[in-house]
């Protein structure tokens, strides 16, 4: 780009102090200078606030309330309050390479017009081999991932294709205006899957979605999803988007004992085996694993019923 580009980092929070702000001072690391960032705090007490006015930033910083815990209404927020022509979004448990915005937008220029949006690599920094994440990953039109391709990979970027390319919410990036222009973030994804639904509206609108090298470390925390990484309390929110995303986008372009096939057996991937395998790494009571049992069931039920209307209302 000939002239400096404002990129506006947005930062959605929930409960999080410590960590947001060792990713907020690593901002200060970053060679590309002209950034704002936007904070969108959902925490349940003023912790976020005081920090963010207490001390001293380099670089202009907003913050807003968000009193819902809803991740696509915080982005849609952020969104909303940011000046750049390119919005980027980190996670409040990540840290950027130097390079990250250079990447961004360099790949921005180097893709063109009909570039909506551009994402990174993502390192799991909690496990020993500190493992990839999310690498060049594509998702289907049931929402099945496969979040690590290494080497060199087909594109996606097909509007009518079954792939498409995605990205991770904690590195991932897109032209406001194009993000707007699909009317952003879809709330009825409160979490998971929520930047998958927006890749695919893009590229589904004619527009592309590209990978370039750059690395966001990834330090994940508790939270009010998960206990850690493998045992999470999600699970109604897991089965909702799961059976949402894959009637809006899934359910017209297959057979439908095909599609229910798809879409079963995901939900006992992403679901029900998880839960099982919790009752022995974990030693969850059976008490317990009913109960996030109970979650799915009530989250497929409705996901299901939001689906059909969307399904409906689409068709009309």
């Amino acid at each position: 780009m000939a002239n400096p580009e404002l990129v506006s980092i947005v930062i959605c929070t929930l409960n999080r102090c410590c960590s947001l702000e060792k990713t907020l001072k690593s901002l200060n690391q970053i060679n590309y200078q002209y950034f704002e960032v936007i904070i969108i705090d959902s925490s349940d007490d003023e912790s976020t606030w005081k920090m963010v006015d207490d001390l001293d930033w380099d670089f202009p910083i907003q913050i807003f309330r968000s009193p819902v815990k809803n991740i696509s209404i915080s982005r849609n927020l952020g969104t909303q309050k940011s000046s750049g022509k390119i919005v980027a979004f980190i996670d409040d448990d990540a840290i950027p390479e130097r390079d990250w915005l250079d990447k961004l937008l360099a790949t921005y220029t180097l893709k063109g017009d009909k570039c909506a949006g551009v994402g990174g690599s993502v390192k799991d920094m909690t496990k020993a081999d500190l493992p990839w994440q999310y690498y060049q990953g594509m998702t289907n039109i049931i929402s099945h991932t496969i979040p690590i391709r290494l080497g060199k990979v087909p594109n996606h970027n097909q509007p009518q294709g079954f792939w498409y390319n995605g990205m991770m919410g904690t590195n991932s990036s897109y032209r406001k205006e194009l993000l707007e222009k699909i009317n952003g973030y879809d709330e009825f994804f409160d979490y998971f899957l929520d930047e998958t639904d927006v890749c695919l509206r893009l590229i589904q609108a004619g527009y592309e979605i590209h990978y370039c090298d750059t690395i966001v470390y990834h330090y994940p925390q508790p939270s009010h999803n998960r206990y850690d990484q493998k045992h999470l309390t999600c699970w109604y929110s897991l089965a909702k988007n799961t059976t949402y995303f894959a009637l809006k986008h899934g359910y017209k372009k297959m057979p439908s004992w095909i599609f229910l096939l798809h879409l079963s057996s995901l939900l006992i991937y992403r679901c029900l085996l998880r839960i099982l395998r919790l009752k022995f790494s974990h030693n969850l009571n059976n008490h317990i694993l009913l109960d996030y049992v109970k979650q799915v069931i009530k989250g497929v039920h409705l996901g299901w019923s939001h689906g059909v209307n969307t399904s409906v209302h689409s068709s009309n």
